[in-house]
């Protein structure tokens, strides 16, 4: 819908402005950015914060109107919580809340705000495929799935907010990722499949049928085979259904991403295709320098926030909105291999791709603005079960020493990480735009009176709201 017709919106009445609608009562269009720490529990964002900015609550995000928490459960998750109790399975129409998540055992506040439950938290934990489920689709399933029904029944695929908001509303589509496109969580919102490592199945389902307008991601070939084969990248370049734009030795990715989305044509589709030795994009690397924060960082690879901009030049031509999805994969990757250093350059770079939404959105003349946008920034899960001392030495640019081994280690005991896994831990949620308190307010506390803990469920139920898709 043309910006005019918004304008016109804006006119009639602050009800119709703040949900978008145009004088003949339609909906106007409407933008949505969800990025998702994966792996990110509260704790490192407070841990990347002190180091950013010598402040627990520094980040982009930790200044938005709306904050809550979230709960992130999922089915598997449910049924050990359900046998220790000797309660049923989890049924989609009849379940205990607090099976999933008790605040009376593990906080209604995560760590270092609320207690340091450990036992209860690594009880039983969701994985990133059915976590993404949950905020794509708006229901539970088990561990492994993607977008697919519990049971694991033939015809399971579960509609995604993606797909709802294409088809329905005519929307682009964008999903970005620091990890390969075809992993866990990118794959929740643009694929389905019973089984999370189908990497071939779910990349031809991606690239060959749901097809987002924008996709970037790892999983290169030349780095690393695991994802997505050569032979496979040979055939979608000769197919010309994509502009395919590749992480290439001595070149800047950034630039290079950048200037295909800027010469993409009416219609096209972008994809970007990088990542290193291991499938991901290598995180900046934090240098202990006490006062002031510095990273080296790989030029071959974008960063997040060049990614994200890419793909918001790309989908913002578009006259009926958008929905972007965009993934900070290496902080799971890093808090599962216990490396500290890593996860703070890959919530530097989290943070900094936020603000970059945040200044194109606040960018005047171009009719996206709070208005008619909202911009969500959660967690999956959390990962690790990070502790540190909260007068510990980790400030403003500087690090704990560390000890490298198959998991690293930090003598002085000023950091700890208590598992590989994830964990059951809330984790944080914000939103920002004029919507985000009317489509996410009314969710908090469900099941949990008095707390400010929202589902990973109602995460897809805010946005469906904000979209007009409920």
């Amino acid at each position: 819908m043309a910006f005019l017709a918004f304008l016109a919106a804006m006119a009639i009445g602050s009800s119709c402005s703040l949900f978008g609608m145009d004088a003949s009562g339609r909906a106007g269009p409407r933008h949505v950015f969800l990025f998702i720490g994966d792996g990110m529990s509260y704790g490192s964002e407070v841990a990347a914060s002190r180091y950013l900015y010598g402040a627990d609550e520094g980040l982009a995000w930790h200044v938005f109107p709306f904050r809550a928490w979230a709960a992130t459960w999922d089915a598997s998750a449910y049924d050990l919580f359900a046998a220790d109790a000797s309660a049923p399975v989890f049924a989609e129409d009849s379940f205990d809340p607090l099976l999933g998540y008790d605040p009376a055992r593990g906080g209604d506040e995560p760590w270092p705000l609320g207690p340091d439950a450990r036992a209860y938290l690594l009880r039983a934990a969701t994985d990133s495929a059915s976590a993404a489920t949950a905020i794509a689709t708006g229901l539970k399933t088990e561990n492994g799935n993607i977008a697919w029904a519990r049971g694991d029944p033939a015809g399971g695929a579960l509609v995604t907010i993606a797909e709802s908001a294409r088809s329905r509303l005519g929307s682009a589509v964008g999903i970005v990722s620091t990890v390969p496109f075809n992993h866990a969580t990118p794959a929740a919102f643009s694929a389905h499949s019973p089984r999370r490592d189908s990497y071939a199945g779910i990349a031809a389902e991606i690239l060959g049928s749901t097809r987002p307008d924008v996709l970037v991601g790892g999983g290169h070939p030349a780095w690393n085979a695991t994802y997505f084969s050569s032979e496979a990248l040979a055939d979608l370049k000769a197919s010309g259904a994509w502009t395919v734009v590749e992480r290439a030795a001595g070149l800047d990715g950034g630039d290079s991403l950048a200037a295909a989305a800027a010469a993409l044509g009416a219609g096209g589709r972008l994809f970007g295709l990088f990542g290193g030795g291991d499938g991901a994009f290598e995180a900046p690397i934090p240098l202990d320098n006490p006062g002031a924060p510095a990273f080296v960082a790989e030029p071959e690879n974008p960063s997040l926030a060049e990614a994200v901009a890419a793909a918001i030049d790309a989908l913002a031509r578009d006259p009926d909105g958008f929905l972007l999805v965009a993934e900070q994969g290496d902080v799971d990757w890093a808090n599962h291999a216990n490396d500290f250093p890593r996860m703070l350059g890959a919530i530097a770079s989290l943070d900094a791709a936020v603000r970059t939404v945040v200044d194109f959105v606040d960018r005047p003349g171009d009719g996206i603005d709070w208005g008619n946008s909202l911009l969500v920034v959660t967690a999956d899960h959390g990962t690790g079960l990070l502790r540190f001392d909260t007068a510990s030495a980790i400030g403003k640019g500087a690090l704990p020493s560390s000890r490298t081994g198959a998991v690293y280690s930090y003598p002085g005991g000023t950091v700890s990480y208590n598992a590989t896994s994830h964990q059951n831990e809330l984790v944080g949620f914000a939103a920002r735009g004029d919507a985000a308190v009317s489509s996410f307010g009314d969710l908090l506390g469900a099941g949990r009176p008095g707390t400010r803990i929202l589902d990973n469920t109602d995460i897809y139920r805010g946005l469906a709201d904000f979209l007009g898709l409920r």
